[in-house]
Protein backbone atom coordinates (compact mmCIF):
# COMPACT_ATOMS: atom_id res chain seq x y z
CA UNK A 1 0.00 0.00 0.00
CA UNK A 2 1.08 3.21 -0.84
CA UNK A 3 2.71 4.88 2.49
CA UNK A 4 1.15 8.36 1.25
CA UNK A 5 -2.43 7.25 1.48
CA UNK A 6 -3.64 8.80 5.01
CA UNK A 7 -6.94 7.69 6.57
CA UNK A 8 -8.37 11.06 6.28
CA UNK A 9 -8.12 11.31 2.40
CA UNK A 10 -9.49 7.99 2.10
CA UNK A 11 -12.47 8.52 4.41
CA UNK A 12 -13.13 12.10 2.61
CA UNK A 13 -12.83 10.66 -1.10
CA UNK A 14 -15.63 7.53 0.50
CA UNK A 15 -17.76 10.23 1.65
CA UNK A 16 -17.74 12.39 -1.34
CA UNK A 17 -19.46 9.25 -3.44
CA UNK A 18 -23.33 10.21 -4.19
CA UNK A 19 -24.08 6.61 -2.04
CA UNK A 20 -22.59 7.17 1.10
CA UNK A 21 -24.91 8.47 3.89
CA UNK A 22 -22.15 8.19 6.31
CA UNK A 23 -18.83 6.29 7.68
CA UNK A 24 -19.57 3.05 9.74
CA UNK A 25 -17.33 1.99 12.20
CA UNK A 26 -18.44 -1.44 12.24
CA UNK A 27 -19.31 -3.94 14.97
CA UNK A 28 -17.84 -2.54 18.65
CA UNK A 29 -16.02 0.46 16.23
CA UNK A 30 -13.36 -1.80 14.92
CA UNK A 31 -13.36 -0.06 11.51
CA UNK A 32 -11.44 2.95 12.33
CA UNK A 33 -7.60 4.11 11.84
CA UNK A 34 -6.05 5.70 14.58
CA UNK A 35 -3.95 9.15 14.50
CA UNK A 36 -2.78 10.97 17.12
CA UNK A 37 -4.90 12.65 19.07
CA UNK A 38 -8.05 11.49 16.69
CA UNK A 39 -9.26 8.07 15.43
CA UNK A 40 -10.88 8.18 11.56
CA UNK A 41 -14.11 5.98 11.96
CA UNK A 42 -15.19 3.42 9.10
CA UNK A 43 -11.64 3.11 7.53
CA UNK A 44 -8.80 0.77 8.87
CA UNK A 45 -5.82 0.83 6.63
CA UNK A 46 -3.63 -2.36 6.73
CA UNK A 47 -0.75 -4.21 8.64
CA UNK A 48 1.25 -5.93 5.93
CA UNK A 49 -0.81 -8.31 3.78
CA UNK A 50 -4.47 -7.62 5.33
CA UNK A 51 -7.29 -5.78 3.96
CA UNK A 52 -8.20 -2.28 3.86
CA UNK A 53 -11.38 -1.83 5.33
CA UNK A 54 -14.03 0.72 5.26
CA UNK A 55 -17.27 0.58 6.90
CA UNK A 56 -20.39 2.64 5.39
CA UNK A 57 -24.33 3.47 5.69
CA UNK A 58 -25.32 3.43 2.26
CA UNK A 59 -28.60 4.95 0.68
CA UNK A 60 -30.88 2.54 -0.73
CA UNK A 61 -30.84 4.16 -4.15
CA UNK A 62 -28.80 2.22 -6.27
CA UNK A 63 -28.61 -1.93 -5.95
CA UNK A 64 -26.24 -2.74 -3.19
CA UNK A 65 -23.41 -4.39 -5.27
CA UNK A 66 -23.42 -1.87 -7.89
CA UNK A 67 -22.54 0.32 -5.11
CA UNK A 68 -19.95 -1.58 -3.31
CA UNK A 69 -18.33 -2.60 -6.45
CA UNK A 70 -17.73 1.37 -7.36
CA UNK A 71 -16.90 1.78 -3.44
CA UNK A 72 -13.95 -0.80 -4.22
CA UNK A 73 -12.30 0.57 -7.04
CA UNK A 74 -12.48 4.05 -5.98
CA UNK A 75 -10.68 2.41 -2.73
CA UNK A 76 -8.26 0.67 -4.89
CA UNK A 77 -7.39 3.72 -6.82
CA UNK A 78 -6.30 5.08 -4.28
CA UNK A 79 -4.24 2.34 -1.95
CA UNK A 80 -3.21 0.56 -4.86
CA UNK A 81 -3.36 -3.31 -5.23
CA UNK A 82 -4.20 -4.64 -2.18
CA UNK A 83 -7.33 -6.40 -0.82
CA UNK A 84 -10.20 -4.22 -0.39
CA UNK A 85 -13.15 -5.25 2.18
CA UNK A 86 -16.42 -2.60 2.11
CA UNK A 87 -18.55 -3.51 5.23
CA UNK A 88 -21.81 -2.01 4.57
CA UNK A 89 -23.47 -1.40 8.19
CA UNK A 90 -27.24 -0.06 7.37
CA UNK A 91 -28.85 1.46 4.35
CA UNK A 92 -31.16 4.04 4.49
CA UNK A 93 -34.01 4.50 2.52
CA UNK A 94 -35.37 7.22 0.48
CA UNK A 95 -38.08 8.35 2.61
CA UNK A 96 -36.01 8.15 5.90
CA UNK A 97 -33.89 10.79 7.19
CA UNK A 98 -30.14 10.14 6.35
CA UNK A 99 -29.05 11.30 10.58
CA UNK A 100 -32.22 9.31 12.09
CA UNK A 101 -34.29 12.78 12.53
Amino acid sequence: MPEHVSASELADRVRAHPSVVRLHGGPFGAIASYLPGRKVVGVRLPDEGEPVEVGVVLRLDRPLPDVVAELRGLVAAVVGPVPVDIVVGDVVTPDEPPEGG
